[in-house]
């Protein structure tokens, strides 16, 4: 018999291995879970069905195959595979939760809100509390009732997907509605059966539909058929803006899109009563079509209203506006108001608002005739005023063609409260910020909103060592928004349809660290409008700002003064300082929320800072204001600048969910004052999770030069003139809670400073024979996770050329290493939503 002894250090070392394994193995449970329950749970199918394996489409030219993909009905689609794996993950999470599924549960909760919906009282008197729990609890039973219905739980239905399962009726059901799809883009003559192909598993398939588009149909002519005369000398004056053209492909869509044209067009020539489907008919004559060439003729005919011989126009015979303040007790007497001005019966019940701006917002009047754009109109000014949850215009047919408006307006609370909150993780310290924010409207009948607000932040900030210190920044802010441009009357009428809004706002901030304390207090005034539906203008003619400094660490302010001997001029950004300037910013943005369409963006922003001391003698101090705030030690720095920056991006889709998006982002600054330096706020800083990835937050350039750093951390450096430019390539990868979209993307460019610094002599300012030479290229991928509501982004960036390097020595891609000791390591950001 043999004994074998392992000493104490061989059982550590076991146990150490062991634990390794164990937690391998821990960590592949979930995964072999999902795999197993994906894999081996037996799917159960009815007589006529099939297990849906894949699908394709197959001889489609002229229809791409994403649009045919549309029509395909979620319920007839295959599971998704990641990777095109050949394992179905949803599956097995769907019968994850099919596993907890209880339905005597879900009755339990049904029936509690269906006793609490039946307990609201049932008043004549609309109360906003008891309508939001009507809503909640409405809403509340509704969902149990789904769940019910359809035997699916919370986890079934949103986190996994169901086993694809098809019958053949549904397959000749959704190739007749493709074909029908195709004939309506004008391939009259078009083709669409289906192949069902067996697969290994048991009755499963993989289903082909086969499509022949054969020849397309084109417009050889488009008539016009009108019986009212009337009708058709309107229309004919707007025959350019026809969506149907000889020598274009027949599309249906195109004809149903001329037909709301037309009614449209009508119902703004006080045609109330006229409705495309009732009056307006399509004929398509296909008379010796091959001869000409697969070529037709178009004739739009519209009808008038059976027995008559011509469509009747109507007037507003009246106009009443009805204003309901749902926290008000209706039943208690003297809370209505009623006030006739400019033609219009004002009724206020509760809350009571200015008429005099009020008839401004409201376009139509008495006697006028009907236009649905000026119903429309109105429907978006009362909106925009943000004083009204709603504005619901009822119209009520009269004798004489005649109409009584009703504009039923139910008021928003006096005051509401908002508040949100944000988790970051910046140089390795978890931080975070809260917002709080207090609205109270028509405080001063003007139909303004009055805001208070309030924020904190903790967020992390190098240290004068290799450590990293905490943050604090603390913050309000009072704003008065107004719904038109005050002061100046003229300009008001003028720009009163144009949705004008006027702030007023004040606000201090107090921000500290380890290396200094600052306070801001800031004063603004802004004018801003819409030119058109895309396009926005801004204008501040004020933006005043007090900066002091109390605190400056004796280290840090040690570095200052060393740079400031050195030509840098870094110290007088944080000496106190007087800040004034006028600006103006011009938008175009015609991008759609949630759309993937070919887009544009342009941002045009203009500076002018310290333009009043060039009026005084002395052009390095205003008297007055070193008289009111005075200073003990230092003197306060003025500055004297004129900025410009561009900001310009492009969106391509490539198909329906994927896209190519690019940046171009220009900025010049020219500090002209005696210190020659922009105030700190005013710089151009380069670097972060919305500018070159692959740096951290504001810690490039300027140019070549290494930046100012602060116990080997770089400080932030800011430039004068900046160039910088991005594309990215956006993939739609799969949807699990929400949709998850990866991004690859190359970022370039730098900061530059105006002037010459000593110590980075033709390294730091810009320079035409070598600026080309100095731009920094990082590139990198991410992952984002849209919920619709707002985007989560993960991006990881690695530098490829530092300007910061030698010539010759600057593409560092090669030198990429994992672990934060390395200089370049990936950078990792957290932001939320889009780069750009």
């Amino acid at each position: 018999m043999r004994f074998y002894y392992l000493s104490s250090r061989h059982t550590g070392a076991q146990k150490t291995q062991t634990n390794v394994v164990s937690d391998k193995i821990k960590y592949l449970l979930p995964f072999l879970f999902i795999f197993f329950f994906s894999c081996s749970r037996e799917v159960q199918l009815e007589r006529d069905e099939y297990r849906l394996h894949s699908l394709a489409f197959k001889g489609n030219k002229q229809i791409s195959t994403e649009e045919l993909e549309y029509l395909i009905p979620p319920t007839q689609k295959p599971n998704r595979r990641p990777f095109n794996l050949p394992v179905t993950p949803y599956v097995g999470l769907y019968n994850l939760g099919k596993a907890f599924y209880d339905s005597t549960k879900i009755k339990k909760r049904l029936n509690k809100w269906d006793i609490k919906l039946k307990t609201l009282p049932s008043t004549g008197n609309f109360d906003a509390d008891i309508e939001k729990k009507r809503a909640r609890y409405q809403r509340k039973k509704s969902i149990y009732q789904d769940r019910l219905d359809t035997k699916e739980n919370w986890w079934m239905k949103n986190v996994g997907e169901p086993p694809a399962k098809i019958t053949e009726a549904s397959i000749k059901h959704t190739s007749e509605t493709i074909q029908k799809y195709i004939y309506n883009k004008g391939y009259f003559d078009n083709t669409v059966t289906y192949q069902i192909d067996s697969t290994t598993n048991n009755r499963g398939i993989k289903l082909t539909y086969l499509v022949e588009e054969r020849n397309a149909y084109y417009i050889d002519s488009v008539r016009y058929d009108i019986k009212d005369p009337r009708i058709d000398s309107i229309l004919k004056v707007t025959m350019a803006a026809t969506m149907l053209k000889a020598g274009e492909r027949v599309n249906m869509d195109n004809i149903t899109l001329e037909k709301g044209r037309i009614e449209l067009l009508l119902k703004d020539e006080g045609y109330y009563n006229f409705i495309a489907k009732n009056y307006i008919s399509t004929e398509i004559d296909t008379t010796d079509y091959i001869k000409r060439n697969y070529k037709v003729n178009v004739k739009m005919l519209v009808r008038n209203p059976l027995l008559r011989e011509q469509h009747e126009q109507f007037y507003f015979e009246s106009v009443n506006f009805i204003s309901a303040d749902p926290s008000n007790d209706q039943t208690i007497g003297g809370d209505t108001t009623q006030i006739r001005y400019s033609g219009i019966n004002y009724t206020f019940i509760g809350k009571r608002f200015p008429t005099r701006l009020l008839d401004k917002k409201i376009l139509i009047r008495p006697d006028q005739l009907f236009r649905i754009s000026l119903v429309n109109e109105t429907n978006r000014q009362l909106y925009g005023l943000d004083q009204f949850a709603f504005a619901n215009i009822r119209f009520t047919q009269l004798p004489d063609n005649r109409l009584r408006t009703d504009i039923i307006a139910p008021t928003n609370p006096k005051y509401t409260a908002s508040y949100n909150f944000d988790v970051n993780n910046i140089n390795g310290i978890l931080g975070g910020g809260a917002n709080v924010s207090l609205r109270a409207r028509n405080l001063l009948s003007a139909l303004e909103t009055t805001e208070l607000g309030l924020r904190a932040n903790l967020e992390g900030q190098p240290g004068l060592d290799t450590t990293v210190q905490r943050s604090r920044e603390l913050g309000a802010n009072l704003a008065f928004n107004f719904p038109k441009i005050i002061f100046f009357s003229r300009v008001a009428n003028l720009l009163s349809l144009k949705s004008p809004r006027t702030q007023l706002a004040l606000s201090y901030n107090n921000s500290a660290q380890q290396l200094y304390r600052r306070q801001v207090f800031r004063l603004t005034g802004n004018y801003a409008w819409l030119k058109s539906k895309y396009e926005t203008i801004q204008i501040s003619p004020f933006d005043i700002n007090l900066i002091n400094t109390p605190y400056k660490s004796f280290a840090f302010d040690s570095i200052l003064t060393y740079e400031a001997q050195r030509g840098n001029n870094l110290k007088v950004l944080f000496d106190p300082q007087f800040v004034s300037s006028i600006n103006a910013t011009y938008i175009f943005n015609n991008q759609e929320q949630g759309k993937n369409i070919k887009a544009r963006y342009l941002r045009v922003f203009v500076e002018s800072g310290g333009t009043t001391l060039n009026f005084f003698p002395n052009k390095n101090k205003i008297n007055f204001i070193d008289q009111v705030f005075p200073l003990d030690t230092i003197q306060r720095a003025y500055f004297r600048f004129v900025k410009l920056n561009i900001d310009f991006r492009k969106y391509f889709p490539i198909n329906a969910k994927d896209s190519w998006a690019y940046r171009l982002n220009v900025g010049v600054a020219h500090p002209y004052g005696d210190n020659q330096a922009l105030p700190f706020e005013k710089n151009f800083f380069i670097g972060g999770p919305n500018s070159i990835r692959a740096w951290r937050p504001r810690s490039l350039g300027p140019g070549s030069a290494q930046g100012v750093t602060v116990g080997n951390r770089f400080f932030q450096q800011p430039g004068d003139i900046l160039l910088e430019g991005s594309i990215e390539y956006r993939k739609y990868m799969f949807r699990f809670i929400g949709n998850w979209n990866a991004g690859l993307f190359i970022d370039a460019g730098n900061v530059w400073k105006w002037y010459q610094i000593n110590s980075k002599y033709n390294e730091a300012n810009f320079d035409w024979n070598r600026f080309y030479k100095e731009f920094a290229v990082g590139t990198g991928a991410g992952i984002r996770l849209d919920l619709d509501y707002f985007v989560a982004r993960f991006d990881w960036g690695v530098k490829v050329i530092d300007p910061s390097r030698d010539s010759g020595d600057r593409f560092v891609l090669d030198k990429t290493r994992l672990g934060r000791n390395n200089d370049y390591y990936p950078v990792f950001h957290f932001a939320i939503g889009y780069p750009f």
